[in-house]
């Protein structure tokens, strides 16, 4: 499809995930939606060559299969869950936050999330630092003395130093916590009907709709990199520093 000759109408109506790539290039769709990609590149003085390509790449890196984290040292594994948070926070959410607060439109369940959203915003962010305060310090905590000990046992002292940092629970404890807890995003899916669009012809809720089903999607594959991967790893990390010889 030639791109810089396409309405954006037709760009995010045929991926909506397009629309994303041009929110953090500076363009809102809903702004220009019978304007071309290339009389909106020009508009803004954006090289359209460049909006193309990272289109391209877009589509490239939603196609590629996940990182395998199985063989990685725990600390990076922890890096790369609290680099996910991040973007979690500052792209995905931000990003949709945006799209809900230029809507104008008539759609009630997007009308709805408008309400609901920023508490979902605010209790997603208290959740991810708390989880990065305690169990991510944790873990982290425990790879460092292991380190220092060097094969040695841990003295006692430590390994009630280890528990005050743990408020008293163990890794088995968080995991059981953490696949306990309802999916966060079980509220909006039920608000929208499985993210369903009333409307074909909205063509902005179907962007916010999108969004918010991918980020679900995210979401499952980072809960199933904690689940699988880290906590297995984390448990045998901790039986190793507290046996106490």
């Amino acid at each position: 499809m030639d791109k810089i000759n396409t309405r954006i109408t037709d760009l995010v109506s045929n991926n909506p995930e397009s629309a994303s790539v041009l929110h953090f290039l500076g363009i809102h769709f809903f702004n220009y939606t019978e304007k071309t990609l290339g009389e909106v590149c020009q508009e803004h003085d954006v090289d359209a060559a460049l909006v193309i390509r990272r289109l391209n790449e877009s589509a490239l890196v939603k196609d590629k299969a996940q990182i395998n984290l199985e063989e990685y040292p725990i600390e990076l594994i922890v890096e790369y869950l609290k680099h996910s948070h991040y973007v979690f926070i500052k792209q995905r959410l931000s990003y949709i936050a945006s799209l809900l607060e230029s809507y104008q439109d008539s759609s009630a369940v997007v009308k709805d999330l408008k309400l609901i959203f920023p508490h979902f915003f605010k209790d997603f962010i208290e959740h991810i630092y708390e989880e990065e305060d305690t169990l991510f310090a944790y873990i982290l905590t425990l790879n460092k003395v292991k380190k220092h000990a060097g094969g040695k046992p841990v003295s006692k002292e430590i390994i009630e130093k280890l528990q005050q940092k743990s408020q008293g629970k163990t890794v088995a404890d968080y995991e059981k916590e953490h696949r306990e807890e309802d999916n966060e995003m079980s509220g909006m899916r039920e608000l929208t009907n499985q993210y369903a669009q009333a409307s074909s012809e909205d063509l902005h809720a179907k962007v916010i709709l999108d969004a918010l089903k991918s980020f679900e999607g995210e979401l499952k594959i980072h809960a199933k990199i904690e689940n699988d991967i880290l906590f297995p790893k984390a448990i045998q990390l901790e039986t190793e520093v507290l046996a106490v010889s």
